[in-house]
């Protein structure tokens, strides 16, 4: 059994959150559309949030069915969220919506992840902590193809403790700020649960408001987190 809590907050106020959480018994998925100026042009006339919504809740579908592989469940629902563009966007554009992708999906017997991109999976085997995550050159976007560049896997439910599904927004403290390690974080999201893991994050970008101790191309970042604890029925 996977029991499943998660956070999100917007980065900014001037701008809507483009992450997206969806979870299902047994399957979570996180989302962190690509980041540009709201002034450009993107081709697409329904917008990042829509289209990260779009993908998340299809991968998520897709999850469901056992039989379908994570690669091959992100590739239909891209092609699926292609197809609800309904003709009326440019998916061509060379900044149509794009997102980053990390999902994770329990059967019986073992549990199966798929990250792409720069987000984050935390898993946590009797005490020893892996994190994964991709390179940043695999976006999401409207072609199905993508899916053949995400890092696929899986691991025997037997051991598996927690998981954590993290977009980089949620990553700061280890990974730009070096306050904190993998494990700690895990320790946090099981005491305190994701919000309080995102507050700490807050915390710290509030200390450098001008990006001086640790330059970022944002002082605030949408940040995201799945939280997974797993039990013996």
């Amino acid at each position: 059994m996977m029991r499943i809590t998660w956070a999100t907050d917007q980065g900014s106020p001037a701008r809507p959150n483009e992450d997206f959480v969806a979870t299902a018994l047994g399957a979570a998925v996180v989302l962190d559309g690509m980041s540009i100026d709201m002034s450009v042009e993107t081709g697409c006339v329904h917008g990042r949030p829509w289209y990260v919504g779009q993908l998340a809740t299809r991968l998520l579908a897709g999850l469901l069915d056992h039989r379908v592989s994570p690669a091959t469940a992100l590739a239909q629902a891209i092609a699926e969220t292609a197809d609800a563009h309904g003709g009326r966007c440019d998916l061509s554009h060379p900044w149509t919506p794009a997102t980053t992708v990390v999902a994770l999906r329990a059967r019986d017997r073992a549990a199966d992840y798929l990250v792409l991109s720069d987000s984050t999976l935390l898993l946590d085997r009797d005490g020893r902590v892996t994190a994964l995550t991709a390179d940043g050159s695999g976006f999401a976007a409207a072609d199905p193809r993508v899916a053949e560049r995400a890092r696929v896997g899986s691991v025997p439910i037997a051991g598996l403790r927690r998981a954590a599904l993290l977009t980089d927004g949620a990553t700061r403290l280890v990974d730009q700020f070096g306050l904190t390690d993998w494990p700690q974080t895990l320790t946090t999201l099981a005491e305190r649960g994701p919000a309080a893991l995102i507050e700490q994050v807050r915390e710290a970008e509030r200390t450098d408001p001008d990006g001086r101790r640790w330059p970022r191309n944002k002082p605030h970042d949408d940040a995201t987190v799945a939280f997974c604890e797993f039990a013996t029925p």
